[in-house]
């Protein structure tokens, strides 16, 4: 189990959620998101008070209460149940479990602490807070990560996108919810917390917490504490990022992880928002003729005022290098059907629009199906007794691109 515990240590410090950067504020980079959550807000954390954490303790499960934290460790032969000081650190109070138990995750429930297991499949549930008494136990069928709770349900996590609701009074599960970003499932749900009426869940082997929609298992935002932990606080990285904690009277929130010697109170802050396109011209598809020039424009908005916009424009998947802009002029001088689009980049997150322009035989054109005509204009003169026909353009001019 040593050598285990030393090999994993060893592994984990070479992941991506394992860099040893200097401490900052107001993270602006996410580490580690799930495919298909491009879309989603991301958050990051101001600082606002570190506390000591007993570097031994394996935290499985963290809950804020009474002034003082309950803490529940893992491991096999080092499992516990933990009343700890916040301002110190001190452990106050301490069950130690059975050898034979891998302690998980925690929550209060009225007057009880209730306590999960591993790959024990069984939780205990004690009764008073500072002697800790043993008053029942239940089993459930999987294995056993996280425990929060709403006002009804006990909340489990089992390392898999599940999050499982058990009845407080008889632990039968009574409903469940599959958690997805975007579509895509979030594996690895491990330590919980229900803070103002959303589940925050720490994503095992990464520095990313979920903040999730408890009725539909939807991830709303990510929040990054990349950097939170570095080699100011301790020479090698312990562990990952596990342990969240909500003190609800002075909304309060602390973060802490495993084996780590700091607890962190940390301010949530909005980093970054994903762009938005919120208005085009003209509507799709849309039908011009060889050689003439279409204007395609689009306006777009990003909710954090600080970041800048790249409009990156594509004909049939390949970039035009040459435009960076809020418009484009295209133009054909073959009968064609070709697909334009343009992504509204942040450097983070992107919003993306499609057109499809088909491109017809060379004939007089009256009138296009723009949606602006004032914008670009396109008058036609024909004389009947010459073979040629005088055209006429108003374009406006696009940010000097022509």
């Amino acid at each position: 189990m040593v050598v285990f515990i030393i090999v994993w240590i060893s592994i984990a410090a070479a992941l991506p959620g394992f860099t040893q950067t200097g401490l900052k504020h107001n993270h602006a980079q996410t580490s580690y998101l799930f495919s298909g959550a491009d879309s989603l807000p991301v958050y990051g954390y101001t600082v606002i008070n570190e506390y000591p954490h007993d570097s031994n303790a394996f935290t499985q499960g963290l809950i804020y209460e009474h002034d003082v934290f309950y803490e529940g460790t893992g491991l096999y032969s080092s499992s516990s149940l933990r009343k700890v000081e916040l301002e110190t650190g001190t452990v106050l109070k301490i069950r130690n479990l059975d050898n034979s138990y891998f302690g998980e995750g925690i929550t209060m429930w009225n007057d009880t602490i209730v306590q999960l297991t591993w790959r024990n499949w069984v939780g205990f549930v004690y009764i008073e807070l500072d002697t800790f008494q043993l008053i029942d136990s239940f089993s459930y069928s999987t294995e056993g990560w996280g425990l929060t709770h709403d006002d009804t349900c006990l909340i489990m996590s089992d390392g898999t996108p599940r999050l499982h609701y058990l009845d407080p009074q008889t632990y039968v599960e009574v409903g469940y919810v599959d958690v997805h970003a975007e579509g895509t499932p979030v594996t690895y749900l491990n330590e919980l917390e229900y803070i103002q009426g959303k589940i925050y869940a720490n994503v095992w082997c990464s520095d990313s917490i979920a903040i999730i929609e408890p009725q539909t298992g939807d991830v709303i935002a990510w929040l990054n504490l990349s950097g939170i932990l570095t080699v100011q606080h301790i020479p090698f990285q312990p562990n990952v990022l596990n342990g969240i904690a909500y003190d609800h009277e002075n909304v309060r929130l602390f973060v802490t992880g495993k084996l780590w010697p700091t607890l962190f109170e940390i301010e949530v802050d909005p980093i970054n928002y994903p762009p938005e396109i919120i208005a085009s011209s003209p509507p799709s598809p849309c039908n011009i003729i060889t050689d003439s020039v279409l204007l395609l424009e689009v306006s777009a908005q990003d909710p954090d005022p600080e970041d800048s916009l790249f409009y990156i424009w594509s004909i049939n998947g390949v970039v035009d290098t040459s435009v960076h802009d809020t418009c484009y002029l295209y133009s054909s001088s073959t009968v064609t059907t070709d697909t334009v689009m343009v992504k509204v980049d942040d450097g983070m997150f992107y919003d993306s629009l499609m057109w499809v322009v088909i491109v017809s035989n060379s004939g007089v054109v009256t009138e296009l199906p723009w949606e602006n005509q004032t914008r670009l204009s396109l008058y036609s003169y024909p004389n009947p007794f010459r073979k040629r026909i005088n055209l006429k353009f108003q374009i406006p001019s696009c940010n000097q691109h022509l």
